[in-house]
């Protein structure tokens, strides 16, 4: 055999080697799961802990929702524990339909003027899990703007306009305005609610993104007639939120003796 051939034989299998290797290699990119992901899935704790956090959860929601039907200026405080404890217990249990089939086990991360979104997502045979790093801020009330830094299935960055094109779907469904712009080579989403054009009365102003925690501050003003009553938590939080009922025995009262007998009772003996 020649010398060119035999270079031209190993050019071929190596050529063949490469070919054989992108796919395989794509295919462990996609599935990459990021350490952070696995922890928050794996390690959130034992079932008692989770439901203790996810009912915290739950208490902080009705009670934010009460001072902003009661008070001028109201705020909150949420940990990514308790968050993800909400979405492992309550969502899987009590709102699975919300969730669109493929997406399974979303978690948050709180970190320091970050939040971060991470979901498994199965499409096309393929277990890939979706993260999502945005820095929020408020420019105006009611309205969340956020810079996407990072959007990436496993390793691999996804293009902006897949995830913001979902993103506009799921936001004019429910009544959210979704604008998105470049700035500074990053996409910028606006999210602005607006439930009612003639109605300012409830004003988110601040969000506050801490290690571990986010802050939500707002005001509501109440001498513009608009305020509606608070309604009841539906009967899936209720649920959720109380201990379940206990069988209790039932003891009858024992009847009060009447007049007769106590007189009866108490005069003397003849």
């Amino acid at each position: 055999m020649s010398r060119a051939l035999s270079k031209r034989l190993i050019t071929v299998g190596i050529v063949v080697g490469l070919v054989a290797c992108i796919p395989v290699g794509g295919w462990f990119c996609l599935t990459y799961q990021p350490s952070y992901y696995r922890d928050m899935v794996r390690s959130g704790g034992s079932r008692d802990q989770l439901e203790v956090r996810a009912k915290r959860f739950v208490a902080q929601s009705l009670q934010l929702r009460n001072d902003i039907c009661n008070e001028p200026m109201w705020e909150a405080v949420f940990s990514d524990e308790e968050v993800n404890a909400w979405l492992a217990e309550d969502l899987v249990m009590h709102f699975a339909d919300q969730l669109p089939p493929e997406v399974h086990d979303p978690r948050v991360l709180f970190d320091l003027d970050r939040v971060t979104l991470a979901f498994r997502l199965e499409r096309g045979g393929v277990d890939s899990v979706i993260t999502v790093v945005a820095r929020p801020r408020i420019p105006e009330g009611n309205t969340v703007e956020l810079t996407l830094e990072k959007i990436r299935a496993g390793i691999l960055p996804v293009p902006a306009d897949r995830v913001l094109d979902r993103i506009t779907e799921i936001g004019q469904r429910h009544g959210v305005d979704v604008v998105w712009r470049k700035q500074e080579g990053y996409p910028v989403v606006q999210l602005r609610y607006t439930p009612n054009l003639n109605r300012d009365d409830v004003q988110l102003e601040d969000v506050e993104i801490r290690a571990g925690q986010i802050r939500l501050a707002g005001r509501s003003d109440r001498t513009k007639g608009a305020f509606q009553r608070p309604r009841l938590p539906s009967r899936k939080i209720l649920q959720s939120t109380f201990p379940t009922r206990r069988n209790f025995q039932f003891v009858r009262p024992v009847p009060l003796e009447s007049s007769s007998m106590l007189q009866r009772r108490t005069s003397p003996t003849s």
